[in-house]
């Protein structure tokens, strides 16, 4: 069946998500995040697009963009080229990193822009990696607080605004954790999680390995012990599948598996 045609933005603004294949983390080093930024930022000078906002999460990119509906496409290739190129050869892979097809959502209005500003943001709070979307490095929030950069463009959101000061009461009042979860009182235990990037640690203080990529390289049993490792440490389903590479399904089965002993 043939994939439908994207529906074009009248305004030309797109909120883009970029996902990796089957979950694969895409930034496991500071180093990583700092490429995909200088090759963003590359790819803006040529194909002449505007960046409102972006957030680099470990497995997926949120980017607010504005781009002439047949630049987006080749933006995207040359984008994702790139990086993937980068990425394989420090790395040692082979293959693809992110789903063939981005998905974009058209942005047609003022009030649409503003929410997805702070959806973008907020992505990291909502992920439990931290309280505040201040806290956060790797996302063009603080760019909006008066931190330098050449990527993003903060003229239209703060004139949609009014004023800078007027778009942070907005953020304010949008985002960020609820006050009732600010001052709850000392009984009430919140969940255990680890966050993501505490998650990675302790796979590779674990498996003793230098990067999820190397997974490939374990036979099946010392693949079916880290598994069971990591799910007995208190890591997700989630968070193991995407740091082994591998389906949730499996690490379902092999987390009720008892792993045989070492000779």
């Amino acid at each position: 069946m043939p994939r439908r045609p994207r529906t074009l933005s009248s305004t030309g603004i797109y909120h883009i998500i970029l996902r990796s294949v089957n979950q694969h983390l895409i930034f496991e080093e500071d180093s990583d995040y700092q490429k995909f930024i200088y090759i963003l930022s590359d790819c803006k000078m040529k194909y002449d697009i505007k960046i409102y906002a972006y957030c680099l999460m470990d497995n997926h990119i949120h980017l607010l963009l504005n781009s002439p509906s047949d630049e987006l496409p080749s933006f995207f290739q040359s984008l994702g080229a790139k990086f993937v190129k980068w990425y394989n050869n420090k790395y040692l892979r082979t293959g693809h990193l992110f789903q063939d097809r981005y998905r974009s959502t058209t942005i047609e209005n003022e009030r649409a822009f503003l929410a997805a500003l702070v959806y973008i943001h907020d992505n990291p709070v909502k992920a439990n990696i931290c309280r505040y979307p201040s806290e956060y490095r790797w996302s063009s929030y603080n760019v909006y607080y008066g931190q330098k950069s050449a990527l993003i463009d903060t003229d239209l959101a703060d004139s949609i605004a009014g004023s800078r000061h007027e778009l942070h009461k907005f953020f304010s009042k949008e985002s960020g954790p609820a006050e009732d979860e600010l001052f709850a009182d000392d009984h009430k235990k919140q969940k255990l999680f680890f966050t993501d990037e505490k998650a990675l640690d302790l796979f590779l203080s674990t498996s003793k390995l230098s990067s999820t990529s190397e997974v490939n390289n374990l036979d099946k049993t010392q693949r079916n012990r880290l598994v069971f490792k990591l799910r007995n440490l208190g890591l997700t389903v989630k968070q193991v599948a995407r740091l082994m590479d591998i389906s949730e399904t499996t690490v379902k089965r092999l987390s009720k598996m008892v792993p045989n002993p070492r000779p």
